[in-house]
């Protein structure tokens, strides 16, 4: 017990610390991001607090396995470069029973994390879009989000995918569904524009749907106006979990993917699910990532635990894509995950039998003599001056 609490103590100060610098420098980032919004629309600055208190859930699903794989990254190289842990090797204890009180809080953070992701991001997510609808109407124009429906004005719905530095919307579809309609308008790009009467949007180069199968009519422009009224922007409309999977409840979700199997809410299921698991899977690449000849130091573990970081992340946004266009089942995101823990568990498992990879081993050692070899430069260089 006592050697649990101290390698919980050395483990703790370094994971807090981390924790609270990735995740402000996230909230700072997004923070830049909203600032002009909440600047034109002249929205009151408490605004800009609650969409950050409401983003947080999602930035704390990936800044906590972060800050706790770093953590134990430096505890264990700490360990190492301080020889404590031959030490307890001598005395005959494993890896696991050294690290034994750190793996136990990865498994309660994965609890708290599972119930973050399940429970709370959705509602998080609710809320945030919400605020964003109260800043937009404050604005005195719609604001629509890059690859999402959107139903700011009633009877009208927008999707776009995506909007340049000018304020030009491309990629857009609408669909107005007032009376006499529904009407689809496609087109390459468009601006939207405040009148005297209420907004217009302004399309280039796209195609108007109207009808429906033999009375179906389609006519080809080069520019067309679609004019909706002060009278329909009214006042804000709430968004409502239902309306889009990021939002949903974890039953609304697997309802959704149990009535019509949608691709995007099978992918938004497999991602709520998937991304608690990272900090056990991290876990597992700790102590094989972070064990170096002891010369080398920690630089070099925290090279491959940077490159493990980036290249376990980008696996899991390119799956989710995939899954998401329906190109890949749902089950692809978990064989990526599970390839990465069970071979975190087998380097975790050589490094017990003292058989890790040379490339593991010599990894550090290279990057030992590359740093000597600069600093040698650097000497000789200003030994010249």
């Amino acid at each position: 017990m006592i050697l649990d609490r101290y390698v919980l103590r050395l483990w703790f100060a370094p994971f807090a610390a981390g924790l609270i610098l990735v995740t402000g420098v996230l909230l700072f980032g997004r923070a830049l991001k909203l600032l002009a919004l909440i600047t034109d629309s002249g929205a009151p600055w408490g605004l800009l607090a609650e969409l950050m208190v409401f983003v947080l859930p999602y930035f704390i699903l990936l800044t906590v396995p972060i800050a706790f794989f770093l953590s134990m990254q430096n505890l264990i190289a700490g360990l190492q470069q301080g020889s404590e842990i031959d030490v307890m090797r001598a005395s005959g204890m494993s890896y696991a029973r050294i690290c034994r009180s750190v793996i136990g809080a990865a498994v309660i953070l994965y609890a708290a994390l599972f119930y973050t992701s399940m429970y709370v991001l959705p509602q998080g997510q609710l809320a945030f879009n919400n605020v964003l609808r109260e800043i937009y109407s404050l604005k005195g124009s719609p604001e629509f989000t890059p690859q999402r429906f959107s139903r700011e004005v009633e009877d009208i719905s927008f999707y776009v995918d995506g909007k340049d530095e000018e304020g030009r919307y491309h990629g857009v579809l609408l669909e107005d569904g007032r009376p006499g309609g529904p009407v689809f308008y496609v087109a390459e790009s468009a601006e939207l524009i405040s009148t005297s009467s209420g907004l217009r949007m302004h399309m280039h180069k796209g195609t108007r749907l109207e009808g429906e199968a033999d009375n179906q009519r389609m006519l080809t422009f080069t520019n067309y106006d679609v004019d909706i009224p002060i009278s329909q922007l009214g006042a804000v409309k709430y968004s409502r979990s239902s309306d889009h999977v990021i939002m949903m409840t974890p039953g609304q979700l697997w309802q959704k993917i149990q009535l019509d199997h949608a691709p995007e809410a099978i992918a938004e299921w497999q991602r709520r699910l998937i991304l608690p698991t990272t900090i056990l899977v991290l876990c597992a690449f700790a102590l094989p990532l972070s064990l170096a000849p002891k010369r080398s130091g920690r630089t070099g573990s925290f090279l491959f635990g940077t490159g493990l970081l980036i290249l376990l992340y980008n696996v899991q946004l390119v799956l989710h894509r995939q899954v998401s266009m329906g190109s890949v089942s749902g089950w692809a995101m978990w064989a990526g995950q599970i390839v990465f823990l069970v071979l975190g568990l087998l380097l975790w498992r050589r490094a017990e039998q003292g058989k890790l990879p040379m490339w593991l081993i010599q990894g550090g050692e290279a990057f030992y003599l590359m740093h000597q070899r600069f600093l040698h430069w650097v000497a000789h260089r200003l030994g010249k001056s």
